[in-house]
């Protein structure tokens, strides 16, 4: 994202009423704090793969195995026509746990489908999410129905990488999130490898680049270890270039600090989908990842 591309990218936001010199606000602007009660509530869109089980108007505008950022339902890739790949520079990386209502469970009284959301790692949720043994739990009273009205609780852990789209992407500084999880897992501890292992020649040492100076190019792939299992998946590989331009740099460090601390007071959350059908795909679950 060059400094000319982030000018285009501010000025796209800029509101122009004909008739009214827009400067008129600048001596308002340097000690507004306006929205400071806002970014106490900041709440990342997440990107999501359409699925064959997908609402049919997302496949119908979109078409199976693409990208999309949600909210909003707006088109970052597509798995077989351009735009076929998109850059991305992760900011931060947390793991979260879930507990997630069963996605038949249409009477729950939870708004959305997660009841519980915890990011400890010793945590009753998280204890269950990792063990392959527990990440299902039937609903109490329901144990001796018939399986096929048997309702389950889902422990899951979620992977999740806050970042920027960057280059020529038309959203190109939006940020959003790359969550892995479940039968993506796998995919998502490969990316944090292959994040680990870049580095750079500095000063005569090889050291590691820093997170949110990393660039990296996804596509959407299509998945099928079985007959029984099959979805549409992130595929990454190094971008080119693969690190960001030296005058980005301060910028992206400072978003690195300002997602930080909003993780650190638990004011960062990811935007669920409420109607995620998707998480049925094939009949995926964490265990496929290990």
């Amino acid at each position: 994202m060059t400094e000319s591309q982030s000018n285009a990218r501010m000025e796209t936001n800029v509101v122009k009423v004909q008739g009214v010199d827009p400067n008129f606000l600048a001596k308002y602007t340097e000690e507004d704090h306006s929205l400071d009660t806002l970014k106490e509530h900041r709440i990342v869109p997440r990107l999501k793969i359409i699925q064959a089980p997908s609402d049919i108007n997302l496949k119908a505008a979109f078409g199976e195995g693409s990208l999309i950022v949600r909210p909003g339902d707006t088109l970052i890739c597509k798995f077989n026509a351009e735009p076929k790949t998109f850059k991305f520079v992760p900011l931060f990386f947390f793991v979260e746990y879930a507990k997630w209502l069963d996605l038949k469970d249409a009477n729950s009284k939870v708004k959305g489908p997660i009841v519980e959301r915890v990011f400890d790692s010793t945590s009753p949720i998280a204890i269950k999410a990792k063990d392959p043994n527990k990440r299902r739990e039937v609903y109490e009273g329901y144990e001796h129905k018939p399986e096929n009205e048997k309702y389950y609780y889902r422990y899951v852990e979620h992977l999740r990488f806050i970042g920027l789209i960057y280059g020529e992407h038309p959203l190109v500084g939006t940020p959003i999130t790359l969550s892995f999880e479940r039968g993506e897992f796998s995919q998502g501890k490969n990316f944090i490898s292959a994040i680990m292992l870049r580095r750079q020649m500095i000063d005569g040492q090889s050291k590691q680049v820093p997170l949110w100076a990393q660039v990296w190019q996804f596509s959407v792939q299509f998945k099928a270890p079985d007959a029984n299992r099959k979805w549409y998946g992130l595929k990454f590989e190094a971008a080119d270039p693969s690190i960001i331009q030296e005058s980005e740099a301060e910028a992206m460090r400072t978003l690195n600090k300002e997602f930080k601390e909003l993780f650190n007071q638990q004011r960062l959350l990811v935007q669920e989908d409420v109607a995620d059908e998707d998480k049925e795909i094939g009949s995926v679950e964490a265990t496929d990842a290990f």
